[in-house]
């Protein structure tokens, strides 16, 4: 076997070294900068997308802020908006209270005064009736006396 003969390990050592030399320099001029661009391009990218994350994190974050204090405003607006409408019912209903209030009263009064008038009608009756009841009862006890 021609490999293990002595005579021929330097013509092997000779090509091994020239092709790992060829080997090195292509690895390191050709594939080991490319490999390095890739790598380079990668970490690039990485990074971009990481800014473009931190920045649309940001924004939304922003929007968050914003949509509360519009939602906040709106819960304000929106109990404002209640507290006049209750204002305004309330007066409202005051007004109408003191408007059937006002009309209470006034036929209160008329039946007070239609009691106090048939009151004075019906005394005035009740004496005339006592009157003539005392007159009928004299004459008949004059006329029963008479009779006797």
């Amino acid at each position: 076997m021609p490999q293990f003969d002595a005579s021929f390990f330097v013509g092997q050592i000779f090509w091994m070294l020239i092709s790992f030399g060829f080997l090195y320099l292509m690895m390191s001029m050709l594939i080991c900068p490319m490999i390095e661009d890739v790598l380079e391009n990668r970490e690039k990218r990485i990074q971009n997308d990481l800014a473009a994350a931190e920045k649309l994190n940001r924004q939304a974050e922003a929007l968050h802020q914003r949509y509360q204090t519009y939602q906040l405003a709106v819960e304000q607006e929106k109990n404002n908006r209640i507290q006049v409408a209750y204002g305004k019912i309330q007066r409202e209903t005051a007004t109408r209270e003191n408007k059937h209030e006002v009309q209470l009263r006034r036929k209160v009064q008329k039946a007070e005064q239609k009691i106090d008038s048939a009151t004075k009608q019906l005394r005035q009756k009740s004496e005339t009736l006592s009157a003539q009841l005392s007159d009928h009862l004299v004459e008949r006890l004059l006329a029963t006396e008479e009779g006797a």
